[in-house]
């Protein structure tokens, strides 16, 4: 058997072993990326119930949603909505957006500090046995943090004690260490008390997802044609500057976005008497775009690192 005959082999044994018994099926958390579609396929091959969502974030790629829109129709588009009890009451019960999102955490999203995944990625799933498309060679964070399963939270790991089938992340949580039946049992157990992920592909390579893709006839993104490698968030501060500028060249319509939401970030700032902490008076929209961008540190403002540091209000 071939190398990615192996890993598919692989793969569907893990969504068979950590299927979930009550009926519900798995909640598979769909990007549309090259690898959320894989998954989906491969769950269709397993023949195992499941149920697609696609938490809608805002600032995708506009072709990445018709895309979802056109050949996933199956695929539930799901809005995240600020809580009810949120403490902002203009915004409570309201669909959250990174224009709205930005100005009421006064600062931007950075590397270190990214609460617009919190609030526009990471919600739906409590309670449900989840899968994803993370893999191992996206990043070395994924590499020391995800596992074929990972089970989320800190108290996972206080609650596992001395488990040798798990490891502790760096991140909290834990990860599956050894796939057995007693380890299959403690998942079982936890995730309906923790977000738990079972990863499939974790161990592919982006060779063994193209083969897949190709071999499979497995529908995907017209983007990845247009040279992009990996989609997401435009303007996400995760990426490199040199892929921010392509997208916001490509997309202007969300720099114009991003720097209105800066300026009413601004606005909000002046209102709490911050403006003379990270910002100064007359700083403009069009000026954190810049610093965020990574262009300009303007007298009287910090860097990203120091701004890390001081942590914004979430």
């Amino acid at each position: 058997m071939s190398e990615l005959g192996e890993k598919v082999k692989m793969s569907i044994e893990r969504l068979k072993a950590f299927a979930p018994r009550n009926g519900e099926g798995y909640y598979l958390a769909f990007s549309g990326g090259k690898d959320s579609v894989v998954c989906k396929h491969l769950l269709g091959m397993a023949g195992i119930k499941f149920d697609a969502h696609y938490n809608v974030p805002s600032v995708d790629p506009p072709e990445l949603v018709q895309f979802i829109k056109d050949k996933h129709p199956d695929v539930s588009r799901d809005i995240p909505h600020y809580p009810e009890d949120f403490r902002i009451e203009k915004l409570a019960g309201k669909p959250i957006t990174m224009w709205n999102l930005i100005p009421w955490e006064l600062m931007p999203p950075t590397r270190k500090i990214r609460y617009c995944c919190k609030f526009l990625k990471e919600s739906g799933g409590d309670g449900r046995m989840m899968v994803t498309g993370v893999r191992w060679a996206e990043s070395f964070n994924r590499r020391m943090n995800q596992g074929s399963v990972t089970i989320m939270g800190r108290s996972a790991g206080r609650e596992l004690g001395d488990d040798t089938n798990f490891t502790q992340t760096v991140r909290g949580g834990v990860v599956l260490v050894n796939d057995n039946a007693d380890s299959r049992r403690v998942v079982e157990q936890c995730y309906k008390r923790h977000k738990t992920a079972i990863n499939p592909i974790i161990d592919w390579t982006d060779t063994n997802v193209w083969e897949f893709i190709r071999a499979e006839h497995v529908p995907y993104c017209g983007l990845y044609d247009c040279g992009f490698t990996r989609l997401g968030c435009i303007g996400c501060p995760l990426a490199r500057k040199h892929r921010r500028e392509i997208e916001f060249a490509k997309w202007p319509k969300y720099k114009s976005l991003y720097i209105r939401a800066f300026a009413k970030m601004l606005e909000r700032l002046v209102e709490r008497g911050r403006i003379d902490g990270m910002w100064r008076m007359g700083t403009t929209g069009v000026d954190v775009f810049r610093w965020w961008m990574e262009y300009d540190v303007l007298p009287g403002q910090v860097t990203f690192e120091e701004m890390e540091g001081e942590g914004g209000e979430v």
